[in-house]
């Protein structure tokens, strides 16, 4: 062996011992074999068999054994014709043999007597039956992925919600693809996979249907299959406690193919939900206000085809033996408002003031509010504890009005409480809780307003090697929204998330029975939190005695919506 050839043998070895262990690399290329027999159902050795992709055209060649047998390895997902051909017999050829990700599939071949002029032609996919190894998985097909609607709720559209419709998985008590469960495992258990790398998101340790469904969502537009493996799979998945959920991304083919899309909700489209009511101001109803705000878009654009202008290929990526092509797809996600608003418990206008003579249970009566200062041991001889103690009822003024504090009560008078009243909206219907019906939903979602591209290249060197580089990415704003006004805010919000994913495939056959297969994974994920009320750190009254904070206090009253409580913040 040449010493070059030495040097850079070593060279790869070095390189890849530096390679990260959770960058394994998980083949989802699918193969397909069989037997080739004559009429009588005797072997017949030394066929040449050729596979050709009805997409790119790219074509795989195999000779069949001394026993008939021959086999196709590293195929990429898709359409593809086989042909035989063998002295003293008829051409064979089979279209519309359809191949999934990671799909084990068997197809006979059975040659009739005749001429190379004469033609055995079938028009029949092969048996989907693995007779190789005890995996099983189940797949979301592309004319799924094409044909039926994904809904647009809150979030981007997901391919991996087809997940769901699979025998075997089951979401819990909810209907979210978020809480999937695989033949009674954990939720968040299982991994995710795209184009051959795990989507793990390094020290957050998540992946599965948190990655593919909700960090990172790959539209139908971007996806052309979804494969779950849920029992027997091979070693190379490991990161899982029930299922895998593989993903692989579309790709250009020998025709030029483009369009745009926009999926959306509006406000006027939806229902009013049961127990909305049109908005009052001033005493004055304000029509149409019952149904929440929510309007919604989900939009793109895709083209994709070979690199080629014309009749003439681009150069560097288009020759005799090089063949190359592309996809781009640009998505772009909207949300203002949301499905419904939210019905909040706010302290009444009289409570603001003292007078508790609202706060009543179910059935109507009084829940006596008691003066703190008035406790008390009710045995004097005995220790206070919580078994021994009294208060006073607030009586006000006159001693005789329960649950009402005398407004010349210097504790009322002196309150800081008004500090946070001043922010505080007026309820919207009667009552001591649920009073408050918030104006305009909050989107649930980091990804309000979030651009997506997803750009792939494939390049086919001879009928040995093909290469595929995909890049996705992710951009969502700075994510600034609460339900009550800032000042009070409890949510906390996302800091600019600029996410990239990449990978790099390479296939090559060495021969029928010798294939290499490496990828190459990438995922870089910015995520940042802070307190949607940071702003009004100063604006507020702080605990004395407290060594740092950079955000309000929190007030949290029993029954009532709380105040300050978000958990990005420090003070204490």
């Amino acid at each position: 062996m040449p010493i070059k050839y030495v040097r850079a043998f070593i060279y790869l070895l070095f390189v890849a011992a530096l390679l990260p262990a959770p960058g394994r690399a998980q083949s989802m290329n699918a193969s397909i074999g069989g037997t080739v027999m004559d009429p009588t159902g005797a072997a017949v050795p030394n066929v040449q068999l050729t596979l050709t992709s009805v997409a790119t055209g790219a074509l795989s060649r195999a000779t069949s054994g001394p026993d008939g047998a021959y086999t196709f390895q590293n195929l990429r997902p898709g359409i593809y014709e086989l042909k035989a051909s063998a002295s003293g017999f008829r051409d064979y050829i089979q279209r519309g043999i359809e191949l999934t990700v990671k799909a084990t599939m068997r197809q006979d071949v059975q040659l009739q007597l005749g001429t190379a002029l004469q033609t055995v032609e079938v028009t029949a996919n092969a048996s989907p039956l693995n007779f190789d190894n005890a995996e099983h998985k189940e797949g979301i097909t592309p004319a799924t992925l094409a044909d039926l609607p994904l809904l647009v709720s809150g979030l981007p559209r997901s391919s991996a919600s087809f997940a769901i419709i699979n025998p075997g998985v089951n979401t819990g008590s909810t209907a979210s693809p978020y809480s999937m469960r695989v033949n009674g495992g954990l939720r968040s258990g299982d991994e995710a996979v795209m184009d051959g790398a795990s989507m793990q998101e390094g020290f957050m340790s998540q992946s599965g249907m948190v990655a593919i469904f909700q960090d990172w969502p790959l539209t139908p537009d971007m996806i052309s299959e979804i494969k779950i493996l849920t029992s027997a799979y091979e070693p190379q998945y490991g990161s899982t406690t029930s299922s895998v959920v593989i993903a692989v991304t579309k790709s250009g083919t020998n025709e030029f193919h483009g369009g745009g899309y926009d999926y959306m909700r509006n406000t006027w489209l939806n229902a009013r939900p049961w127990n909305a009511h049109n908005r009052v101001d001033n005493g004055v109803e304000v029509p149409d206000t019952a149904r929440p705000r929510d309007i919604e878009h989900d939009a793109g654009a895709f083209i994709g085809g070979p690199f080629k202008v014309g009749s003439h290929g681009v150069p560097g990526f288009w020759s005799g033996r090089k063949k190359s092509y592309f996809y781009v797809n640009y998505e772009a996600f909207r949300i203002h408002g949301g499905v419904t608003r939210p019905t909040l418990s706010i302290p009444s206008m009289k409570e603001r003031i003292g007078d508790f003579s609202d706060w009543v249970d179910a059935s109507g009566n009084l829940i006596p509010i008691y003066d703190p200062a008035t406790t008390r041991a009710l045995d004097p001889t005995k220790p206070l504890s919580p078994t021994n103690v009294i208060r006073d009822q607030f009586m006000g003024c006159d001693g005789h009005t329960p649950n009402v504090i005398c407004p010349s009560d210097p504790r009322l008078a002196n309150s800081l409480a008004k500090q946070w009243f001043q922010f505080l909206p007026n309820p919207t219907s009667p009552g001591p809780t649920l009073n408050y019906l918030v104006p305009n939903p909050v989107p649930d979602t980091i990804l309000s307003q979030t651009n997506y591209w997803l750009i792939t290249g494939d390049q086919y060197i001879g009928d040995k090697d093909h290469v595929k580089i995909s890049i996705y990415y992710q951009g969502a704003p700075l994510k600034y929204a609460s339900e009550l006004p800032t000042a009070l805010a409890n949510e906390s919000n996302s800091a600019p998330q600029y996410t990239n994913i990449e990978r790099a495939n390479w296939d090559h056959t060495f021969s029928s029975n010798v294939l290499n297969h490496t990828t190459f994974g990438y995922l870089d994920r910015d995520e940042g939190y802070g307190c949607v009320d940071a702003a009004y750190v100063d604006k507020l009254p702080q605990i004395p005695g407290v060594a740092m904070y950079n955000v309000p206090p929190q007030i949290y009253l029993g029954g009532f919506t709380s105040m300050g409580a978000c958990g990005a913040g420090r003070n204490a």
